[in-house]
C-alpha cells in the first residue's frame, strides 16, 4: 500500500516509525481538532489522500494433472488494484483529552489501474476445503467421515474455478451452512467465504486515543481499545506505547 504524507511533529522518529492513517490531520492545526467543521477534523475523520492495495493471484493451468501427481503450472494474474477508504465513525470526545471512534475500511476496485477485471475466472486450490480439512485434523474419525461425506454431497473438489470478485469478497456455498449448523464456531465466517470477506466495510474495534490538544506529546497515543487499557496476546503489553 502507498504511504501517507504527515505534518512535522515534535515526536520525530517515534511518530514516523509507526504511522497510521489517523496521523494525517491530527498533527495539523491541532487547536481546531475538536471543531467538526474544521479542515483538520475532516482530514482526520476521512483521509483525502488516496492509497491502494494491489492483489496478485495464481491461476493453476493444469489442475487435473496436479490431481494425478504432476507439478502445478502456474500463471500470475493481476495486479487487481483496489482503493482503500478509511472513515472514522461514532466519534466521541471525552473529558480527559481523548477521543473514541470506530474506523471503517472499504475497498473499491480500480479497473483503470488493474491488469484484469473482477469477473476474471481463476482456478486455484479450494481454500474452503483446505480450511475445513485442517480444522478436522484432531477431531474424531466419525466427524472426519462426516466431513468427507459433505465434500462429496456438495461436489467439493481440491480446486475451484471462481471469479476474482468471489475469491476476494466472498461467495455463498451450501457447505458453509452445513458446517456452521453441525460444527458451530468451527469456521471464522458465517454466511460466505472469501479472502477479504470480513475486511470490507469492517472496523478493528473501538479505539480511544489522545487528541494532543492539552498535551501535544501524547497526540494519537492509544489510551484504550474496546474499553481496555491492556491487551493480551502472548503477553500483556501497554496500549499507551502505540500510536494510531
Amino acid at each position: 500500500m502507498h504511504g501517507y504524507p504527515s505534518c512535522a511533529s515534535p515526536r520525530g522518529a517515534r511518530a514516523s516509525s509507526f504511522v497510521f492513517p489517523g496521523d494525517l490531520g491530527s498533527s495539523c492545526l491541532i487547536s481546531e481538532f475538536r471543531d467538526p467543521n474544521s479542515l483538520s477534523f475532516e482530514m482526520w475523520k476521512q483521509i483525502p489522500v488516496p492509497f491502494y492495495m494491489s492483489v496478485y493471484l495464481f491461476h493453476v493451468l493444469n489442475s487435473e494433472e496436479v490431481m494425478k501427481g504432476e507439478k502445478p503450472s502456474l500463471q500470475e494474474r493481476g495486479p487487481y488494484v483496489y482503493r482503500e477508504y478509511r472513515e472514522k465513525r461514532n466519534i466521541t470526545f471525552n473529558d480527559n483529552d481523548t477521543v473514541s471512534f470506530l474506523e471503517y475500511r472499504t475497498f473499491v476496485f480500480q479497473p483503470q489501474m488493474s491488469h484484469g477485471l473482477e469477473t476474471d475466472y481463476i482456478v486455484m486450490p479450494n481454500i474452503l476445503v483446505l480450511v475445513s480439512s485442517v480444522m478436522m485434523e484432531h477431531r474424531p474419525m466419525s466427524m472426519k467421515l462426516l466431513m468427507s461425506l459433505s465434500f462429496s454431497m456438495f461436489g467439493q473438489r481440491a480446486f475451484m474455478n471462481r471469479t476474482v470478485g468471489e475469491i476476494m469478497w466472498g461467495y455463498r456455498d451450501p457447505l458453509i451452512d452445513l458446517l456452521n449448523k453441525y460444527f458451530p464456531n468451527m469456521l471464522p465466517f458465517k454466511d460466505k467465504f472469501g479472502l477479504f470477506s470480513q475486511l470490507n466495510d469492517s472496523n478493528s474495534g473501538l479505539f480511544t486515543v489522545f487528541t494532543g490538544v492539552k498535551d501535544f506529546s501524547k497526540i494519537h497515543l492509544v489510551d484504550k481499545w474496546n474499553g481496555k487499557s491492556k491487551a493480551k496476546k502472548g503477553k500483556v503489553f501497554a496500549l499507551k506505547d502505540f500510536i494510531l
